[in-house]
């Protein structure tokens, strides 16, 4: 897995060493980055700035790191990183950090960008104490994006979306929520949400409701949020050739077959022999999701699982493509039924 990116800046000499303490405690985790005024270069592999670039520096990797660290008052953090603030869901979470490392504030991004929980975790590191502001978790309850965030999850209407539910979860109002069983290990809290069965989502015709799913089988109304998390992975087998236009049709008929939301799929996936077919890569291109191919010697150690092709084995070495190559990326066995239609055959792990 790819380390995430995490940019630290100091610009003093007392802020330095907290710099170095951080990238310390990080640097296993993470690709940390040190970023420091060249009058105070010492021996430390570090990112020298020369006068006057600094301000250029910090805002160049505020769009290029998951975290930025600024180890300074919180004034000249803001005002540095004013010009290139975008969107809530785009920057990336900025935490502040003063210079006896006594306070991890959390200055932006909270939630989608993880500031928060940056904050807890660099404070737990550090022995410091973690500044959050953000109203939800101050009064301790839950979050529609945090709880978005947890399952990698979209939901319609961000923003406005999200401060509806936020508010109303703050003030303890009323917001039920329905959560499939099988994602309810993935969230960190559901607290200050009522929670409902799914048989009891068309009774509410008011209060707000969240609905936690990747399944399309329930009716859609005003006062209901689906948040769809992207927990399944799609197994695809096919034939040498296939159309691009056999691949969406088939694709579409397995969801509603299925009752499944295309926005929950994570990763597609396959035999390896199949990286060059242009139905497959399209498929992924326009889902915008993973795309990773296995060896046959890789589907072997689970194939055994799954009913086989002679034909199938006999060409690529595997009984079973679509079910053995989700069952392989996911080390559990899958959870719909495998499909085959126009030369094609689809399955679902999670």
């Amino acid at each position: 897995m790819t380390k995430e990116n995490i940019a630290v800046f100091a610009i003093t000499g007392n802020g330095l060493k907290q710099a170095e303490r951080i990238q310390k405690v990080l640097v296993d985790d993470y690709n940390v980055q040190l970023f420091i005024p060249a009058r105070l270069q010492t021996d430390i592999l570090a990112n020298w700035i020369q006068k006057g670039d600094f301000k250029a520096t910090l805002q160049t990797q505020f769009k290029a790191v998951s975290c930025l660290i600024l180890i300074m008052a919180s004034g000249i953090a803001v005002r540095s990183i004013a010009p290139v603030l975008e969107d809530k869901t785009k920057d990336p979470a900025v935490l502040v950090v003063d210079e006896e490392a006594n306070h991890v504030i959390s200055l932006l991004s909270g939630h989608v960008g993880g500031a928060n929980r940056w904050a807890k975790l660099l404070a737990e590191q550090l022995e410091s104490d973690p500044v959050i502001t953000t109203a939800t978790d101050t009064q301790k309850v839950a979050a529609l994006d945090n709880l978005a965030k947890d399952l990698n999850g979209w939901y319609a209407n961000f923003k406005d979306n999200t401060k509806l539910i936020n508010r109303k979860l703050v003030e303890r109002d009323t917001v039920y929520l329905f959560i499939e069983d099988y994602l309810k290990g993935m969230v960190e809290t559901l607290k200050g949400f009522t929670i409902i069965e799914r048989d009891q989502i068309q009774e509410i015709t008011e209060e707000p409701i969240v609905v936690v799913s990747d399944r399309t089988n329930f009716d859609k109304a005003e006062n209901l949020i689906q948040v769809v998390p992207k927990v399944n992975v799609l197994g695809v087998g096919c034939r040498k050739n296939v159309t691009i236009e056999m691949m969406q049709n088939t694709f579409v008929t397995f969801m509603r077959k299925n009752q499944l939301a295309w926005r929950s799929i994570q990763k597609i996936t396959s035999i390896d022999i199949k990286q060059y077919e242009p139905a497959v890569q399209y498929l992924a291109q326009t889902l915008n999701t993973e795309l990773v191919f296995n060896s046959a010697e890789e589907l072997k150690t689970v194939d055994q699982n799954y009913a086989g092709s002679d034909f199938v084995r006999k060409t690529v070495g595997v009984g079973n493509v679509a079910s053995s190559s989700a069952h392989f990326q996911t080390q559990h066995h899958v959870v719909v039924d495998q499909f085959h239609e126009n030369q094609i055959t689809m399955s679902i792990g999670r």
